[in-house]
């Protein structure tokens, strides 16, 4: 479950028979195919008077109408890489290889937007390499620059209102 509802990993899916069963137990009525931008997945859904009478409708699906369907991706392998990344995800090990990877994202980022690293302004690969170079040093010399700078707090002129707060007109 993610949250409060049930998320894809708490149906059952079964291959073979090509169903999927709802953690209520409830067996899906139609499996066929689906297509979202141009990628192939497996759709089941429930049949809609179970769907409507199920008393944990409200965990499965925000629809007031429709039953609950669950997109697969196509093949069972797939399926099981995907499940088996998600819960890979979970662990303390995964997070902290993603947080070097996001610290990582942050620095590309910041190339691209303060110095326009997604266009080079010379032809031929060496001289694409030498801005490259100088770009990543231009960005550790701003950071340095930033860490080092202390910065100095503002002092805001104190307002007649607060000079009468405190006595000190």
């Amino acid at each position: 479950m993610s949250g409060n509802g049930f998320d894809k990993s708490a149906f059952a899916v079964d291959w073979e028979n090509e169903q999927v069963a709802s953690p209520q137990g409830e067996v899906g009525g139609h499996w066929g195919p689906l297509r979202i931008s141009g990628l192939d997945y497996v759709q089941a859904t429930f049949d809609k008077t179970t769907c409507l009478a199920c008393p944990v409708r409200s965990q499965c699906t925000a629809s007031a109408t429709r039953p609950r369907a669950v997109s697969l991706l196509p093949t069972r392998e797939l399926h099981e890489i995907q499940a088996c990344n998600r819960l890979d995800q979970q662990t303390k090990d995964w997070q902290q290889r993603y947080a070097i990877r996001a610290g990582i994202e942050a620095t590309l980022s910041q190339n691209i937007r303060n110095c326009g690293l997604r266009r080079t302004r010379y032809r031929g690969l060496a001289r694409t390499h030498v801005q490259h170079v100088l770009t990543a040093m231009a960005c550790s010399l701003t950071r340095i620059t930033d860490w080092i700078a202390d910065p100095a707090p503002t002092h805001r002129r104190s307002t007649r209102l607060d000079a009468l707060c405190t006595g000190t007109t």
